[in-house]
């Protein structure tokens, strides 16, 4: 046990510490650019230097539909795995447990904004995607979409998470607390995580009802520049022990988990390397210190997402112990 805490202590502390990684995420690709000639440039590196100089920007328009997706799938990867069945620790029991998983996404899927003129891959903000697959600046043709397609990240988003958890008879019987941290390997987000279940039947082994459980859990996720994501979860399990040949138990469980996913912007880049200070200024009244309020079209390269209303996912489990 203190050979698998240290070796994910190792792996934390290693992804963390590096750069920008494949799946960290840059939200100034989920736009696009209205210049004042009319022309439409997605964001992501095809306006240029150059490009400012004779054709400014107009408007930003966010993809408001693509980052509702990408969260929505990041906040399932960050959301506590349910590795185990509906009975508590007891008041004298505690576990401490390295958990390694993956969560599937669905990188080459599409989101479809009212306000933008065409689909889009919405995981094309991850790092994976390099620079260049941006650099002509209409995603929407076949030949960036391929190029953009061979740089997005795997199917399976891997995770590493350190858990503690302890039973407790106060306040009331049959309650249990956990705490932990989650890492996304590969990038520089992390999240704490907490749990708290109740069994509402536990115990009872030799009678014919099964074991009883609710169970609320919350993350907060750490090193997203540029946006906020908050994980709640309320799920409900079920299982029975099963003794085997008097000589060891197999214990199957199942149930159902309702996640609340909560996410919003700050204000976006959507052109980086590019100075637009001075013309976002004066779109906000000539102060500078006025940035923050900036929305989706108000302000020359710069923008934020609308105000989601919060994400709600719904997931069966089972698994065996």
């Amino acid at each position: 046990m203190k050979r698998s805490l240290l070796v994910a202590a190792s792996l934390l502390t290693l992804t963390s510490s590096a750069r920008a990684a494949d799946w960290d995420i840059n939200l100034g690709r989920l736009c696009q650019i209205r210049t004042r000639s009319g022309a439409i440039l997605d964001c992501g590196g095809g306006y240029t230097a150059a490009t400012a100089a004779t054709d400014p920007v107009s408007t930003v328009i966010a993809d408001n539909a693509a980052f509702r997706s990408l969260m929505s799938e990041l906040g399932v990867v960050f959301a506590p795995n349910i590795l185990s069945p509906s009975d508590t620790r007891g008041y004298s029991g505690f576990n401490f447990a390295a958990e390694f998983g993956w969560t599937m996404i669905n990188p080459k899927k599409n989101a479809k904004d009212q306000n933008i003129d065409s689909a889009h891959r919405y995981w094309r903000a991850a790092e994976s995607v390099s620079a260049r697959a941006f650099e002509s600046g209409n995603i929407r043709t076949p030949d960036s979409v391929a190029r953009i397609d061979n740089e997005l990240p795997p199917s399976f988003a891997p995770t590493v998470s350190v858990m503690a958890r302890k039973g407790f008879w106060f306040p009331i019987p049959s309650f249990e607390l956990g705490v932990g941290v989650r890492h996304l390997i590969g990038s520089r987000m992390w999240a704490p995580l907490t749990t708290a279940k109740l069994a509402i039947h536990e115990g009872f082994h030799g009678w014919p009802l099964p074991s009883l459980a609710i169970r609320g859990s919350g993350a907060r996720v750490m090193g997203t520049p540029g946006f906020n994501l908050t994980v709640a979860g309320l799920d409900f399990s079920i299982a029975k022990h099963i003794g085997v040949a008097s000589t060891f138990n197999l214990t199957p469980y199942a149930g159902y988990q309702l996640l609340w996913i909560i996410a919003d912007s700050e204000v976006l880049d959507a052109t980086p390397g590019i100075d637009a200070i001075s013309e976002t200024a004066g779109a906000v009244g000539g102060d500078p210190m006025q940035l923050t309020q900036c929305r989706s079209t108000d302000c020359n390269g710069n923008f934020t997402f609308a105000t989601q209303a919060n994400i709600t996912r719904h997931r069966a489990f089972f698994g065996l112990k």
